[in-house]
């Protein structure tokens, strides 16, 4: 590694040279995500609310659900109507359900909401990927995704606090200032972002242009063999991942936590990738990629489990430590990895298999409020365990006959 005043002034170089478009995706994820306040609290609000576990963990399915249809939709739109206008789509609709949500007071609207919610937030995957990946050469992606990584912690490091001290005062503070930020971000992707890649002809509308469209991507998905494998190891480790915001205010309230030191465990997260992100992706984009995604994941597993056993605030910032430094190591590098996996002409539907992935993740995670219901800690280190699953995967060789017979494309990375 090189001395630290060079290897600083390399990586400032790096940021320097990063189209204008990206910083306005860097901005407005930045207020997006400080304002991100309902998420890290929904199941302690819902549980306020007098909702049991149940019908919690029912909640948590129904966003799981739309956020599973919501990158197929953002994935295509992504590449029919451009990058800008679904961007625009997905933060105006979320902003909107989420005043919604917090009126609902019947179960089955709740449900309601919370899937069309969770169908919104995740048309926004896809075609912000994708036009990361249009704006920047392959070269300078992992350092692309990471600094849209640390605009979305730097505010996630403020926001959970800031939540935490809203929440105490009323719920709904919570709700319509995540609101606010939204629309926030909306109005500047509207005003200065470009549409990017716009790749499917025709009557964008039409169910035969729709299915023929998905029906090519998802023959290149299958023939791409470490695409395949990549998608397998996240829906793995993403079941873990997932229930740091889905389970764990519930967690560290039933140990003793305040609402606010719960915030500041989470917001120890952001901070922690704010400061170590950028200079570790830097460094990290020189080394093999399935060796860094392998220990990554498996440093997610270990901090998850770890909060099977772990008591008090300095255990809970002990274990959140070890979890986010592997996700330091590998989320960056998986999505630059992911993202030179993907055609041009099929980048808003490829990322849309991997947010379909991850959504999945987050579907099966959702019953980890149940499962936790009913065998309590226990269930972290089950989920531990699952994510150094997809450890394992990611870190498997191909055979090279098999990468052959796949028609599997070199690639840097």
């Amino acid at each position: 590694m090189k001395t630290p005043l060079p290897f600083l002034k390399e990586l400032i170089a790096e940021v320097c040279s990063m189209p204008r478009p990206v910083y306005v995706l860097v901005v407005g994820q930045f207020l997006n995500r400080f304002g991100a306040f309902v998420y890290p609290f929904l199941a302690l609000y819902l549980k306020e609310k007098s909702f049991d576990f149940a019908q919690i963990a029912g909640v948590m399915a129904a966003m799981g659900v739309g956020n599973f249809v919501g990158p197929f939709a953002g994935g295509y739109l992504a590449d029919a109507i451009g990058r800008r206008n679904t961007i625009v789509l997905s933060l105006t609709a979320s902003a909107t359900l989420l005043i919604g949500m917090y009126y609902a007071e019947h179960y089955g609207v709740l449900l309601l909401i919370g899937t069309v919610y969770g169908f919104s937030t995740f048309l926004f995957g896809p075609p912000s990927s994708a036009l990361l990946t249009d704006l920047v050469p392959e070269e300078k992606r992992i350092m692309a995704f990471a600094l849209f990584r640390l605009a979305i912690n730097a505010g996630f490091a403020a926001g959970p606090a800031v939540a935490g001290i809203l929440y105490v005062k009323s719920p709904m503070l919570i709700f319509f200032g995540d609101a606010f930020t939204t629309y926030l971000f909306a109005i500047l992707a509207f005003c200065f972002l470009p549409h990017g890649l716009r790749t499917i002809e025709g009557n964008v509308t039409s169910p035969k242009v729709v299915l023929k469209s998905w029906m090519e991507a998802a023959v290149d998905v299958h023939r791409n063999i470490r695409f395949r494998r990549f998608l397998t190891a996240v829906l793995l480790m993403g079941i873990a991942f997932a229930q740091i915001f889905i389970l764990l205010s519930i967690l560290a309230t039933d140990r003793g936590l305040t609402p606010e030191k719960y915030g500041l465990i989470m917001g120890w997260n952001g901070l922690l990738i704010i400061f170590v992100e950028m200079p570790a992706s830097k460094w990290l984009k020189e080394k093999s990629p399935r060796l860094v995604l392998s220990i990554g994941y498996s440093l997610i597993g270990v901090g998850c489990a770890m909060f099977a056993v772990v008591e008090g605030f300095w255990g809970f910032f002990a274990a959140m430590s070890v979890f986010t430094i592997g996700e330091i190591i590998a989320i960056p590098l998986g999505m630059a990895y992911s993202s030179n996996l993907a055609p041009a002409k099929l980048r808003g539907r490829y990322f849309g298999f991997r947010g379909m992935t991850w959504a999945m993740s987050n579907l099966i995670a959702s019953g980890g409020v149940w499962f936790y219901g009913q065998i309590g800690p226990m269930w972290w280190a089950m989920v531990g365990g699952v994510a150094v699953m997809g450890a394992a995967v990611i870190a498997m060789r191909i055979p090279v006959e098999v990468e052959r017979e796949e028609g599997c494309a070199p690639s840097r990375l």
